[in-house]
């Protein structure tokens, strides 16, 4: 029978911590930003950037210090890197093409909290490109290669249910977006997971990440300039 607790004591302390982190800790931490930001006046974005950048140096390196300590392996580059490409493209295609009328519409009801998603300025547009390389290579290896291992090991071997699973917490990791946005990025999650297994490589699912994430920002910004007057006012 499955025991949870045998289970985690496979996992050094530091693969436990890993868990409570992106299993509680940042769900919760999310949901409360979340609505914390309906209620209270919006940070400016620079400080906003700057906290979202040093938050993903945080997790980047708990991550990248589990996979030393706990031995996970699988950092190849595609096996055939032609088909890697094509499907990579694919599937980047599909996603925005779901994405790109999801953040119109997120413009035009006036949700005020993708003024945050709305980089202005070359200096903006730099730390708005930063995040999207950090989320890009931070949240590929932590939910689909770590997170991935980890739970593999406390739950057992089948490779679809604990993606699912961690697809589950990346969702709700990005409660921030609003409920509209969560069953959109359990999706995309994976999607990335099948990536990762059809091309044997995470690097496909990290390049796409960071190439989506950054579309996002200059489609929000264009959005906010053509139909709200200017993306400034959305913070009223």
């Amino acid at each position: 029978m499955f025991d949870p607790f045998i289970s985690l004591s496979y996992l050094t302390w530091l693969g436990r911590l890993h868990l409570l982190v992106f299993c509680i800790i940042l769900p919760v931490g999310a949901v409360i930003s979340a609505r914390q930001l309906e209620h209270n006046p919006l940070p400016p974005r620079e400080r906003f950037y700057v906290s979202v950048l040093i938050q993903h140096s945080v997790f980047i390196t708990l991550s990248i210090l589990v996979v030393i300590v706990e031995e996970i392996g699988g950092w190849n580059l595609p096996a055939n890197p032609v088909s890697a490409i094509l499907v990579s493209f694919l599937f980047l295609a599909v996603m925005l093409a779901i994405g790109i009328p999801q953040w119109r519409r997120n413009v035009i009801e006036r949700d005020r909290k993708v003024y945050l998603f709305m980089p202005a300025g070359t200096h903006e547009k730099t730390l708005w490109a930063c995040i999207s390389v950090a989320a890009g290579v931070g949240e590929e290896i932590t939910y689909r290669v770590v997170m991935w291992n980890l739970l593999t090991t406390v739950i057992g071997p089948d490779q679809i249910y604990t993606a699912v699973i961690a697809s589950i917490f990346f969702a709700f990791g990005h409660y921030v977006q609003g409920w509209k946005s969560i069953l959109a990025i359990f999706v995309f999650a994976l999607g990335f997971h099948w990536l990762v297994w059809f091309t044997g490589s995470i690097l496909p699912a990290i390049v796409i990440h960071t190439v989506y994430d950054f579309t996002a920002g200059m489609m929000y910004r264009r959005f906010g300039d053509r139909y709200a007057g200017s993306a400034d006012i959305m913070t009223a």
